[in-house]
């Protein structure tokens, strides 16, 4: 074989913005030849093909093996096997699979393991031919192994050996099968096949209820291997009746059942007019529905029996079905979700754990502050918020003036590019040359955790605009000037600001950094300019720098406007109320200061992710101190999942909407009122931030569908298909997830609000400077129908620490049906520095 491989493993990873759409097909007439399956598939465009593991047992016994041989073994070059091979347990050569389908494909094999009437020798006979054919699988190195479904619909004994549904009774020689199949799938996947050769098991799972939550209970009693994964089968008709529970069900089973891969079987598809495949209204919505949520990262398998009597098309036969699968794949709004720059950008990201930030304990990287500077949603509505702020300020007479210029619109064009861009746009035949007199009033800025300055240039911007506007308006004789102190802790950072100050006229009052200034000393000012001053300190010590200690000691002199971005995706997880407060308390604002942002509210959700607990667990094998390598300590399964993460959720579940745990606002009480009799920097002393929140999620038998994987904004198309779902699948909660929405700005006066939010109710779209809290829980929690689930959480503080405690708990009737301990309590496992 000769050609481009594609890796299974590196789905998605790729940093081109083509489509991602990784298809596979099982050809059942060249099962055991991998050379004449690749042969077809790559001419009709598939990227790999299913092969049967063959039976190795007599290849190693003294009894003479008469059959056929496998050849493809010689004719296929490794590189082919590794990338583009999938195998599939198979019931021994006895023409049983193939009357069966391709659906229930090595039923037989392993119900004879399970069973518990299957005789001693046909089990070890059996035992034998599983094994020895995995073994092959890793020799080959292939990437994935498919097993049969926990559930055999052709048992003679029983329906369902793994049934979990409520509503039916199952027999003690079922519940016995089940356990004996999760603990071969378990032994499997602790074995060197998976954790030396990385062989992933891909379990097949029908598209019912019943399945789905059978597979769950299988991933439970497996400790969620990273290694056991969820092929989706869709092989049996929906009913347009029983749409929106499915869809509601199989939203949480996308979180739940780490979905690696989807088949689809050919009996399954329809005829159009011209009599090529097609997929009922109900599929094309369970299409759109997957793919939507895991379209980056999730396998395609066409496979089952043709009817003869059709035109297929290519050398597969499955081209068709193929063209088809791709048309809907690139169909709206598949495209816009998974093939933008966005998409792409972050397709490296998808259920990463990530540890928080420590922005007070260190510094970051200069290219963590580039990626977030490219945010187009964040620093546009942080430039609207002063802008409305500054609007505000004007309009109630906050700014003193401080000098009046004679000059003349057509002068001020040249250095102000919002004043020319208004002047173009209103096309006016105001006379640009008149000379006017413009009472220049001066705005104090402060923006703390400076970086490397994009809300600086978003003030700068803004006072520009806002003077503008003055201009243009029914006043127009009043411009500002800024002063705007750039307060930032790392040096390197320092470095950067330092760099634009010397060298952008923007930060120089618009004139040129080499201009000297004019013979009284003094330049002139220019309206809706901005001068900025750049200091190096810790913003919480304001008083060990001489700039700041003659603000404080000069009420005029202090800030009219504290401007911020210390928000973490919890909200406060990243210290913003401990370090505004000390802001405050240092006495360089002003009573009347108002703060950008106004407000933060942090959100919580309940999460059901099988990738990502697996994840957490992992991380509890990695050294505890990075420098240590491998041969350190390890961080400890304990202590990994009593650690909160930041990740970019994909293959997760919300299953419910996310409530509001608490709110900060700022400043905090000040005027010197009547009331308290406390200035702005007494009332922030006074001030504790620790809080706790409880909260219960009722039963909703849509399962949150809406919220998706609890990162994007809701989904409306899913919410309108899932309407009139009355029946609530047991949900697998995983974990609980953290979220938060902020006022930067309201303005009182215009009834206008400037906001940012990543909570799925208010997400705001385009912006990706955070992504999710991830709380794990310790014990997974199943929640039956009709059922609650409470969750408490503690934001706990000390002298140096700030930490969170955690837990969960499922309730019906009354009575608690499960619990989970409260986890890291006294910050045992994770704490974030003051």
């Amino acid at each position: 074989m000769t050609g481009t491989s594609i890796s299974l493993d590196d789905c998605g990873s790729t940093a081109s913005s083509a489509p991602i759409f990784i298809s596979g097909v099982s050809l059942p007439e060249h099962t055991a030849d991998v050379a004449a399956s690749l042969a077809k598939a790559r001419q009709d465009g598939f990227d790999y093909v299913v092969t049967s593991l063959p039976n190795t047992a007599p290849l190693t016994s003294h009894v003479a093996h008469v059959g056929k041989h496998r050849t493809d073994v010689t004719r296929v070059e490794s590189k082919w096997w590794s990338t583009s091979v999938v195998g599939m347990v198979s019931d021994p050569d006895d023409g049983h699979s193939a009357s069966r389908g391709f659906g229930s494909a090595g039923q037989s094999l392993i119900n004879s393991l399970c069973r518990p009437t299957t005789s001693p020798e046909k089990r070890r006979e059996s035992s034998r031919i599983l094994w020895g054919g995995l073994e092959w699988a890793s020799h080959m190195n292939i990437p994935a192994v498919i097993l049969p479904s926990p559930t055999d619909d052709d048992s003679d004994e029983d329906e369902d050996m793994f049934d979990a549904a409520p509503c039916k009774p199952t027999s003690v020689a079922n519940k016995a099968a089940s356990r004996d199949y999760a603990q071969l799938v378990s032994a499997i996947s602790t074995s060197s096949i998976c954790t030396t050769s990385h062989v992933q098991l891909w379990i097949r799972v029908p598209l019912s209820m019943q399945a789905m939550q059978a597979f769950q209970l299988l991933l439970d009693r497996c400790d969620h291997s990273p290694s056991i994964g969820c092929m989706l089968h869709m092989d049996r008709n929906i009913e347009p009746g029983a749409l929106p529970s499915m869809a509601s069900a199989l939203h949480a089973f996308l979180g739940a059942g780490n979905v690696k891969a989807v088949s689809w079987d050919t009996g399954n598809f329809l005829r159009n007019k011209k009599g090529f495949p097609t997929l009922s209204k109900s599929y094309q919505h369970i299409f759109s529905m997957v793919y939507g949520r895991l379209g980056r990262t999730v396998r395609t398998l066409v496979e089952g029996q043709l009817d003869a009597r059709s035109d297929h098309g290519g050398a597969s036969s499955r081209l068709h079905h193929l063209q088809y699968l791709r048309h809907l794949r690139s169909r709206a709004p598949l495209p816009s979700k998974l093939d933008s720059e966005e998409a792409v950008l972050e397709t490296p990201y998808l259920d990463s754990l990530q540890s928080p930030l420590q922005p007070l304990g260190d510094h970051l990287e200069y290219q963590t502050y580039e990626t977030f500077e490219k945010d187009p949603v964040k620093y546009s509505n942080y430039g609207e918020a002063i802008e409305l702020a500054l609007l505000d300020g004007l309009a109630r007479g906050a700014y003193p003036a401080i000098k009046s210029v004679f000059t003349s619109l057509g002068r001020l064009k040249e250095t102000s590019e919002s004043l020319r861009e208004r002047l173009e746009e209103a096309s006016c035949h105001r006379d640009l040359g008149a000379i006017a007199e413009i009472d220049v009033k001066e705005v104090t800025i402060l923006v703390v955790g400076a970086g490397r300055g994009p809300l600086v240039r978003e003030a700068i911007a803004a006072v520009d605009r806002v003077t503008s506007i003055s201009l243009l308006g029914t006043e127009g004789n009043v411009a500002l000037h800024a002063k705007i102190i750039a307060i930032e802790k790392n040096p390197s950072a320092m470095l950067y600001l330092q760099s634009l100050r010397e060298t952008e006229p923007s930060w120089n009052g618009a004139y040129d950094p080499g201009v000297p200034d004019l013979a009284n000393g003094a330049r002139e000012i220019v309206p809706g300019s901005s001068r900025i001053s750049v200091i190096g300190c810790d913003m919480r010590e304001a008083t060990s720098h001489p700039i700041l200690r003659k603000m404080i000691e000069n009420q005029q002199a202090r800030g009219d406007i504290v401007v911020s971005e210390l928000l973490g995706s919890f909200g406060d997880n990243e210290l913003s109320p401990e370090c505004l407060d000390g802001v405050q308390k240092c006495g360089v604002l002003k009573d009347t200061c108002v703060s950008i942002p106004q407000s933060y509210t942090a959100f919580l959700a309940p999460v059901s992710s099988a990738r990502l607990i697996s994840e957490a667990k992992a991380q509890g094998f990695h050294p505890l101190n990075h420098c240590d390598g491998p041969g350190g300590s390890m961080v400890g399964v304990q202590r990994a999942l009593e650690t909160p993460y930041v990740v970019r959720c994909h293959a997760a579940s919300q299953t419910h909407d996310e409530q509001a745990c608490w709110t900060y606002t700022h400043p905090h009480v000040s005027k010197n009122d009547a009331d308290t009799g406390k200035s702005s920097a007494e009332a922030a002393a006074d001030v504790h931030n620790d809080r706790c929140a409880h909260l219960s999620f009722s039963s909703d038998p849509t399962n949150g569908s809406r919220n998706g994987c609890g990162y994007g904004a809701v989904n409306g198309d899913i919410v309108r298909a899932v309407e009139g779902s009355d029946i609530g699948a047991t949900l697998t909660i995983h974990g609980l997830l953290g979220t938060f929405h902020s006022v930067l700005y309201e303005s009182k006066r215009t009834k206008r609000t400037s906001t940012i939010s990543i909570a799925p109710h208010s997400f705001s779209t385009g912006m990706f400077s955070w992504f999710p809290l991830y709380f794990p829980l310790k014990e997974v929690l199943r929640v039956p129908p009709a059922s609650t689930i409470n969750c408490s959480i503690w934001r706990k503080s000390d002298d140096s620490r700030v930490w969170y405690e955690w837990c969960a708990e499922v309730e019906k009737s009354g009575f608690i049906l499960s619990t989970c301990s409260i986890h890291n309590p006294g910050g045992r496992a994770y704490h974030v520095k003051k």
